[in-house]
């Protein structure tokens, strides 16, 4: 089974040749990385937290997680994790064959990796019903296929189920599926939602920090305790426990510099852990 995209037209253009220069630009912008990755050779397996809000939003932060990942080559298999937005389709939500169609063309899901990933994580499912109209996945594959073109796959799977412990099953079950593969996994996540400018930028802090630290039982507690609507911690946490290398902040943004609303931002990142 294939998946149409849901959020074109809305969250990034849906014509092929405007979306191309879109992406370009936000490479290209002041607040992107300002160059165009050029992946060469693959060197080694990282990890990437980036945002999933409109590209006229998040796309520019994005992008400086991109670049960073592209240093380290070309991977053939890309797990991308979200979260489940929608509360339609079961905790773990794998999409187990088929390709994602964007209007850059389709990218083959790895249906050896999502097999191998139920055998060994039985808590996750074959399941298209939380992916059909879930945006936090979709939105990073044309960036990922400006960055690195044709011939890579992707397992995508989305969470409902955030818990801690379920996170750290996920990340050892992505561990074994992902052994002598070239691989990225890709945690998507907006920060911070819908408060004002000092008390995201508060907030955002103690997120990022705790990332920075690759320190989960952190993320969570300040998570619970600060009251974050932090939408893909699940996601964040099953990259740091993966174990790919140390986090490396490289960008943090609002949406109040693009929009000019400082009492109702959400706030993004973007790390690359190598």
């Amino acid at each position: 089974m294939d998946r149409k995209p849901v959020a074109d037209g809305s969250f990034y253009p849906e014509d092929p040749e405007e979306l191309r220069d879109y992406i370009r630009e936000l490479f290209l912008c002041k607040r992107g990385p300002q160059t165009l990755p050029d992946p060469d050779e693959f060197v080694k397996n990282v990890g990437l937290v980036v945002p999933h809000a409109g590209y006229t939003y998040s796309g520019a932060t994005a992008c400086h997680a991109y670049m960073a990942a592209s240093k380290f080559g070309k991977p053939d298999l890309i797990v991308i994790m979200g979260p489940n937005h929608t509360g339609i389709g079961s905790p773990i939500s794998v999409w187990p064959m088929g390709a994602w169609k964007t209007p850059l063309g389709s990218v083959r899901v790895d249906e050896d990796a999502a097999n191998s990933l139920i055998e060994i994580f039985p808590a996750a499912s074959s399941d298209y019903d939380g992916h059909v109209m879930e945006h936090s996945i979709e939105v990073q594959l044309p960036l990922l296929q400006f960055t690195l073109g044709t011939g890579f796959k992707i397992l995508p799977i989305c969470l409902a189920d955030q818990r801690k412990e379920s996170a750290f099953k996920l990340s050892q079950a992505l561990n074994e599926v992902l052994k002598n593969r070239r691989s990225w996994i890709v945690a998507s996540t907006d920060l911070n939602h819908y408060e004002d400018h000092e008390t995201t930028l508060f907030k955002d802090k103690l997120v990022i920090d705790a990332i920075s630290k690759n320190n989960v039982d952190e993320l969570y507690t300040v998570i619970s305790e600060e009251n974050i609507t932090m939408c893909g911690f699940g996601a964040v946490a099953t990259l740091l426990y993966t174990n790919t290398g140390t986090p490396k902040i490289l960008s943090h943004s609002t949406s109040g510099e693009v929009s000019r609303d400082y009492e109702h931002e959400v706030g993004y990142m973007a790390a690359c852990v190598c």
